[in-house]
Protein backbone atom coordinates (compact mmCIF):
# COMPACT_ATOMS: atom_id res chain seq x y z
CA UNK A 1 0.00 0.00 0.00
CA UNK A 2 1.31 3.19 -0.99
CA UNK A 3 1.51 6.04 1.88
CA UNK A 4 -0.15 9.01 1.56
CA UNK A 5 2.09 11.68 3.05
CA UNK A 6 -0.90 14.51 3.19
CA UNK A 7 -2.26 12.49 6.34
CA UNK A 8 0.40 14.61 8.44
CA UNK A 9 -0.29 17.82 6.69
CA UNK A 10 -2.69 19.14 9.48
CA UNK A 11 0.47 18.06 12.01
CA UNK A 12 2.89 19.84 9.60
CA UNK A 13 0.64 22.84 9.27
CA UNK A 14 -0.54 23.25 13.02
CA UNK A 15 0.71 26.94 14.22
CA UNK A 16 1.64 25.74 17.48
CA UNK A 17 2.96 23.17 19.48
CA UNK A 18 0.13 22.02 21.26
CA UNK A 19 -1.98 21.56 18.34
CA UNK A 20 0.17 19.66 16.54
CA UNK A 21 0.53 17.43 19.78
CA UNK A 22 -3.06 17.25 18.99
CA UNK A 23 -2.99 16.03 15.34
CA UNK A 24 -0.39 13.44 16.42
CA UNK A 25 -2.70 12.41 19.12
CA UNK A 26 -5.21 11.62 16.66
CA UNK A 27 -3.41 9.34 14.32
CA UNK A 28 -2.54 6.78 17.35
CA UNK A 29 -4.57 4.30 15.30
CA UNK A 30 -3.37 5.03 12.18
CA UNK A 31 0.39 4.36 12.50
CA UNK A 32 1.06 1.69 9.56
CA UNK A 33 -0.32 4.79 7.17
CA UNK A 34 2.55 6.91 8.37
CA UNK A 35 5.35 7.89 6.51
CA UNK A 36 7.31 8.09 9.86
CA UNK A 37 7.06 5.99 13.08
CA UNK A 38 4.73 8.01 15.42
CA UNK A 39 6.99 7.64 18.36
CA UNK A 40 9.69 9.65 15.63
CA UNK A 41 7.08 12.50 15.08
CA UNK A 42 6.77 12.51 18.77
CA UNK A 43 10.05 12.44 19.10
CA UNK A 44 11.28 15.39 16.53
CA UNK A 45 8.09 17.48 18.12
CA UNK A 46 10.05 17.48 21.79
CA UNK A 47 13.20 18.64 20.14
CA UNK A 48 11.24 21.78 19.00
CA UNK A 49 9.63 22.50 22.27
CA UNK A 50 13.26 21.96 23.53
CA UNK A 51 14.45 24.16 21.33
CA UNK A 52 11.71 26.81 22.42
CA UNK A 53 12.71 26.02 26.32
CA UNK A 54 9.45 24.16 27.14
CA UNK A 55 10.84 21.34 28.82
CA UNK A 56 7.64 20.38 30.60
CA UNK A 57 5.99 20.16 27.16
CA UNK A 58 9.42 18.20 25.44
CA UNK A 59 9.35 15.99 28.76
CA UNK A 60 6.11 14.76 27.66
CA UNK A 61 6.28 14.51 23.87
CA UNK A 62 8.98 12.74 24.46
CA UNK A 63 7.31 10.20 27.11
CA UNK A 64 4.93 9.71 23.93
CA UNK A 65 7.45 9.21 21.72
CA UNK A 66 8.94 6.19 23.88
CA UNK A 67 5.53 4.85 24.33
CA UNK A 68 4.74 5.03 20.75
CA UNK A 69 7.99 3.15 20.04
CA UNK A 70 10.01 5.70 18.68
CA UNK A 71 13.11 4.25 16.75
CA UNK A 72 16.07 5.27 18.52
CA UNK A 73 14.35 4.05 21.84
CA UNK A 74 17.64 4.61 24.32
CA UNK A 75 18.51 8.25 22.89
CA UNK A 76 14.52 8.61 23.84
CA UNK A 77 15.01 7.47 27.22
CA UNK A 78 17.75 9.70 27.81
CA UNK A 79 16.23 12.82 26.44
CA UNK A 80 13.12 12.27 28.69
CA UNK A 81 15.25 12.34 31.82
CA UNK A 82 17.13 15.23 30.40
CA UNK A 83 14.01 17.12 30.06
CA UNK A 84 12.61 16.18 33.29
CA UNK A 85 15.90 17.66 34.72
CA UNK A 86 15.82 20.75 32.47
CA UNK A 87 12.05 21.08 33.88
CA UNK A 88 13.01 21.07 37.56
CA UNK A 89 11.38 17.24 37.83
CA UNK A 90 14.64 16.34 39.65
CA UNK A 91 13.42 13.12 41.33
CA UNK A 92 12.03 12.18 38.17
CA UNK A 93 14.33 13.14 35.89
CA UNK A 94 16.98 11.05 38.23
CA UNK A 95 14.95 7.96 38.62
CA UNK A 96 14.85 7.59 34.40
CA UNK A 97 18.69 7.64 34.64
CA UNK A 98 18.73 5.59 37.78
CA UNK A 99 16.59 2.74 35.92
CA UNK A 100 18.69 3.15 32.72
CA UNK A 101 22.33 2.98 34.34
CA UNK A 102 20.66 -0.29 36.19
CA UNK A 103 20.27 -2.10 32.95
CA UNK A 104 23.52 -1.07 31.72
CA UNK A 105 26.04 -1.28 34.82
CA UNK A 106 29.49 -0.78 32.89
CA UNK A 107 28.43 1.63 30.22
CA UNK A 108 29.70 4.93 30.52
CA UNK A 109 27.39 6.22 27.58
CA UNK A 110 24.63 6.90 29.42
CA UNK A 111 26.69 8.20 32.43
CA UNK A 112 27.87 10.79 30.48
CA UNK A 113 24.66 11.72 29.48
CA UNK A 114 23.33 12.07 32.54
CA UNK A 115 26.72 14.59 33.35
CA UNK A 116 25.80 16.86 30.82
CA UNK A 117 22.39 16.57 31.68
CA UNK A 118 22.94 17.46 35.21
CA UNK A 119 25.22 19.99 34.27
CA UNK A 120 22.94 21.43 31.37
CA UNK A 121 19.66 21.82 34.85
CA UNK A 122 22.84 23.91 37.02
CA UNK A 123 23.68 20.80 39.05
CA UNK A 124 27.40 21.11 38.74
CA UNK A 125 28.18 19.23 41.71
CA UNK A 126 25.98 15.87 40.81
CA UNK A 127 27.46 16.43 37.23
CA UNK A 128 30.71 15.95 37.84
CA UNK A 129 30.13 12.78 40.12
CA UNK A 130 28.50 11.97 36.67
CA UNK A 131 31.42 12.08 34.71
CA UNK A 132 33.82 10.35 37.27
CA UNK A 133 31.07 7.20 37.51
CA UNK A 134 31.25 7.16 33.56
CA UNK A 135 35.00 6.67 33.51
CA UNK A 136 35.09 3.95 36.47
CA UNK A 137 32.61 2.24 33.92
CA UNK A 138 34.94 2.97 30.94
CA UNK A 139 37.89 1.28 32.72
CA UNK A 140 35.59 -1.73 33.94
CA UNK A 141 35.11 -1.98 30.29
CA UNK A 142 38.46 -1.59 29.14
CA UNK A 143 38.34 -0.36 25.96
CA UNK A 144 40.41 2.29 24.83
CA UNK A 145 38.64 4.99 23.24
CA UNK A 146 36.18 5.02 25.53
CA UNK A 147 37.67 5.61 28.46
CA UNK A 148 39.76 8.32 25.83
CA UNK A 149 35.92 9.76 25.58
CA UNK A 150 35.07 9.77 29.07
CA UNK A 151 38.55 11.26 29.88
CA UNK A 152 38.01 14.08 27.45
CA UNK A 153 34.06 14.48 28.66
CA UNK A 154 35.22 14.43 32.45
CA UNK A 155 38.23 16.98 31.50
CA UNK A 156 35.92 19.36 29.78
CA UNK A 157 33.31 19.56 32.42
CA UNK A 158 36.27 20.37 35.00
CA UNK A 159 37.33 23.25 33.22
CA UNK A 160 33.65 24.59 32.61
CA UNK A 161 33.81 24.57 36.27
CA UNK A 162 37.20 26.36 36.74
CA UNK A 163 38.67 23.26 38.00
CA UNK A 164 42.53 22.66 38.43
CA UNK A 165 43.78 19.65 36.14
CA UNK A 166 43.85 16.23 37.76
CA UNK A 167 45.64 13.52 37.14
CA UNK A 168 43.00 11.77 34.70
CA UNK A 169 42.85 15.28 32.83
CA UNK A 170 46.18 14.81 31.86
CA UNK A 171 45.70 11.44 30.52
CA UNK A 172 43.57 12.85 28.39
CA UNK A 173 43.89 13.09 24.64
CA UNK A 174 44.03 16.56 22.87
CA UNK A 175 40.28 16.57 20.98
CA UNK A 176 41.00 16.21 17.68
CA UNK A 177 39.04 18.13 14.87
CA UNK A 178 37.55 16.00 11.92
CA UNK A 179 39.50 17.00 8.93
CA UNK A 180 37.41 18.22 6.18
CA UNK A 181 37.57 15.22 3.71
CA UNK A 182 35.41 13.41 6.29
CA UNK A 183 32.72 15.03 5.60
CA UNK A 184 32.64 12.89 2.63
CA UNK A 185 32.52 9.89 4.66
CA UNK A 186 28.99 9.66 5.29
CA UNK A 187 28.03 5.80 5.82
CA UNK A 188 24.82 4.05 7.75
CA UNK A 189 26.24 1.08 9.15
CA UNK A 190 23.13 -1.93 7.95
CA UNK A 191 23.05 -6.01 8.75
CA UNK A 192 22.90 -7.68 5.50
CA UNK A 193 20.34 -10.55 5.65
CA UNK A 194 23.33 -12.99 5.66
CA UNK A 195 25.01 -11.54 8.54
CA UNK A 196 21.66 -10.70 10.95
CA UNK A 197 21.90 -14.25 13.02
CA UNK A 198 25.49 -14.06 13.04
CA UNK A 199 24.40 -10.45 14.50
CA UNK A 200 21.79 -11.89 17.23
CA UNK A 201 24.22 -14.50 18.60
CA UNK A 202 26.80 -11.61 19.17
CA UNK A 203 23.84 -8.90 20.69
CA UNK A 204 20.17 -10.28 21.07
CA UNK A 205 19.10 -6.74 21.83
CA UNK A 206 18.72 -6.51 17.95
CA UNK A 207 16.00 -8.94 17.73
CA UNK A 208 13.43 -6.02 17.54
CA UNK A 209 15.65 -4.39 14.47
CA UNK A 210 15.41 -7.59 12.11
CA UNK A 211 11.94 -9.10 13.47
CA UNK A 212 10.29 -7.23 10.64
CA UNK A 213 13.02 -7.29 7.22
CA UNK A 214 11.15 -4.73 5.67
CA UNK A 215 10.63 -2.28 8.51
CA UNK A 216 14.27 -2.70 9.25
CA UNK A 217 15.49 -1.61 5.59
CA UNK A 218 12.88 1.03 5.65
CA UNK A 219 14.01 2.81 8.27
CA UNK A 220 17.28 3.02 6.81
CA UNK A 221 16.14 4.47 3.77
CA UNK A 222 14.27 7.14 5.66
CA UNK A 223 17.45 7.93 7.46
CA UNK A 224 19.71 7.55 4.34
CA UNK A 225 16.80 10.02 2.48
CA UNK A 226 16.86 12.73 5.83
CA UNK A 227 20.70 12.92 5.76
CA UNK A 228 20.79 13.63 1.87
CA UNK A 229 17.81 15.88 2.02
CA UNK A 230 20.21 17.90 5.33
CA UNK A 231 23.74 17.25 4.28
CA UNK A 232 23.20 17.90 0.37
CA UNK A 233 25.57 15.08 -0.15
CA UNK A 234 24.43 11.40 -0.94
CA UNK A 235 25.42 8.51 1.78
CA UNK A 236 26.30 5.35 1.28
CA UNK A 237 25.67 2.15 3.02
CA UNK A 238 27.80 0.14 4.80
CA UNK A 239 27.26 -3.39 5.17
CA UNK A 240 28.44 -5.08 8.68
CA UNK A 241 30.35 -8.17 7.79
CA UNK A 242 30.19 -9.56 11.67
CA UNK A 243 33.58 -11.12 12.14
CA UNK A 244 35.91 -8.54 10.18
CA UNK A 245 33.69 -6.07 12.26
CA UNK A 246 34.12 -7.53 15.64
CA UNK A 247 38.12 -7.79 14.73
CA UNK A 248 38.36 -4.29 13.51
CA UNK A 249 36.16 -2.94 16.72
CA UNK A 250 38.89 -4.71 19.23
CA UNK A 251 41.92 -3.36 17.17
CA UNK A 252 40.81 -0.02 17.07
CA UNK A 253 39.96 0.01 20.65
CA UNK A 254 36.11 0.34 20.46
CA UNK A 255 33.23 -1.64 22.33
CA UNK A 256 31.56 -3.54 19.55
CA UNK A 257 28.23 -3.17 20.84
CA UNK A 258 27.71 0.05 21.00
CA UNK A 259 26.20 2.64 18.43
CA UNK A 260 29.67 4.54 17.85
CA UNK A 261 31.80 1.52 16.92
CA UNK A 262 28.67 0.81 13.97
CA UNK A 263 29.22 4.19 13.28
CA UNK A 264 33.21 4.47 13.08
CA UNK A 265 33.33 1.26 11.14
CA UNK A 266 30.79 2.48 8.41
CA UNK A 267 32.92 5.38 8.29
CA UNK A 268 36.09 3.18 8.33
CA UNK A 269 34.24 0.95 5.09
CA UNK A 270 33.35 3.94 3.38
CA UNK A 271 36.88 5.44 3.44
CA UNK A 272 38.36 2.07 2.16
CA UNK A 273 35.94 2.04 -0.70
CA UNK A 274 33.95 -0.90 0.30
CA UNK A 275 30.19 0.68 0.68
CA UNK A 276 26.91 0.38 -1.27
CA UNK A 277 26.53 3.45 -3.58
CA UNK A 278 22.49 5.49 -3.09
CA UNK A 279 20.48 5.30 -4.24
CA UNK A 280 20.75 3.11 -6.76
CA UNK A 281 18.73 3.73 -10.31
CA UNK A 282 15.19 2.88 -10.36
CA UNK A 283 15.55 -0.06 -12.53
CA UNK A 284 18.51 -0.89 -10.75
CA UNK A 285 18.75 -3.69 -7.91
CA UNK A 286 17.99 -2.59 -4.64
CA UNK A 287 20.54 -2.08 -1.76
CA UNK A 288 18.81 -4.14 0.25
CA UNK A 289 19.01 -7.18 -1.14
CA UNK A 290 15.47 -8.04 -1.94
CA UNK A 291 16.18 -8.90 -5.35
CA UNK A 292 13.35 -6.20 -6.49
CA UNK A 293 14.11 -3.18 -8.38
CA UNK A 294 14.73 -0.14 -6.50
CA UNK A 295 11.77 1.52 -7.82
CA UNK A 296 9.60 -1.30 -6.24
CA UNK A 297 11.39 -1.41 -3.09
CA UNK A 298 12.97 1.07 -0.90
CA UNK A 299 12.58 3.65 -3.72
CA UNK A 300 9.03 3.16 -4.12
CA UNK A 301 7.45 5.23 -1.14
Amino acid sequence: MAIDESILAPYVNAETLLEAERELDRLTDRGDELPAPLGDLYDELAEHAADQDDYDVAARLERKAIDAGCTRLGVAREMYGWYLLKAGATIEGEAVFAELCAEAPDDPHVRMALGHARSDAGRQDAALDAFDEALAAAKRRGFRKEIDRARIERRAEREHFGLEPDEEDALAPAPISPPRSSLLAIALAWFPPDQREAALRQWPDLTADFEDPRAYARRLEEHLRVLDRDLGQHPSVAPIDVGDFLSWAVSEGYDPGSGEARSAYAVHLKQTGRTIAWPPGRNDACWCRSGRTYKRCCGAS
